[in-house]
């Protein structure tokens, strides 16, 4: 495993944090095209966007705190302000989008911004997220869960024991996060081929996400996380009540027929006289 990206002497560059913010800039790079494309850029855009990052970077790292109370108990008890302790705790793509989308929506309702902005955000995300998992990919264990199938990865005994919990690296594993990557790759191909056929504006946005979620939930399967509660990892629980709201709104997006486009008038045909 790669931990650090860059070493040089007293330099030591992260191999998840350059990941993380790679993803962040290409992300934002290609939502501001996008926007630009639409001509939807101007100021309140501008604070809404910022309001979306905030919001991303308190609900990746807060959204799955109630895993690690005991170490935030730790920190606070030996003086951590709590800005430390949200800074330096762990951090979740799913917090991350949640965070994000709710800042979004309470930023644009402020602000009393109405047009729908969600659909510019569907390929940046996909994207960002593909080059984020590249950075878990090279720098967490463990990859995921023991695999006799042909493309399971092992790692050194010297890699596996830099980390505290490591199940299944004594094997091959399933690499989890290259199952991530591939999903994100696909579902930004096909956002930009077939997005512009969803009739409803955010809706593409919402399909990416329930999509998303519901993939996660599997590979939850094999990821190699902690079991929290009835059998489910601390994601799949966080998961639950995202993809209900997803499914919920798209229920009744089916029964307002909101989705229906009607055909087209027949051409009229000149009358012979």
């Amino acid at each position: 495993m790669y931990p650090n990206l860059v070493q040089a002497g007293p330099l030591s560059v992260g191999t998840h944090d350059f990941f993380s913010l790679l993803a962040l800039a290409v992300g934002f790079a290609i939502y501001y095209r996008t926007l630009r494309a639409r001509g939807m850029l101007d100021e309140r855009i501008v604070l809404v966007s910022m309001a979306v990052v905030l919001g991303g970077i308190i609900g990746a790292r807060t959204i799955t705190a109630w895993e690690n109370t005991d170490e935030i108990g730790r920190a606070l008890d030996a003086g951590a302000p709590i800005s430390w302790v949200i800074l330096h705790g762990n951090k979740s793509i799913l917090g991350g989008l949640a965070g994000g989308f709710l800042a979004g929506v309470v930023a644009k309702r402020a602000l009393g911004y109405r047009r729908s902005t969600g659909d510019s955000y569907a390929v940046a995300i996909a994207v960002a997220t593909a080059i984020g998992r590249v950075g878990c990919f090279l720098s967490e264990l463990p990859l995921g869960t023991p695999t006799t199938l042909p493309w399971g990865m092992s790692v050194s005994a010297d890699a596996a024991s830099s980390f505290p919990r490591c199940p299944g690296c004594g094997g091959p594993m399933h690499p989890s996060m290259l199952y991530e990557i591939a999903f994100n790759v696909v579902a930004a191909a096909l956002i930009i081929r077939l997005g512009r056929r969803v009739p409803v504006q955010g809706d593409l946005l919402k399909l990416y996400l329930l999509a998303a979620f519901a993939f996660r939930f599997l590979v939850e399967l094999v990821r190699g996380n902690e079991v929290q509660l009835l059998g489910l990892t601390g994601p799949q629980i966080v998961l639950i009540p995202l993809l209900a709201w997803l499914g919920v709104h798209f229920w009744r997006r089916y029964r307002a027929n909101a989705w229906h486009v009607p055909a087209p008038p027949p051409a009229l045909v000149p009358e012979v006289t």
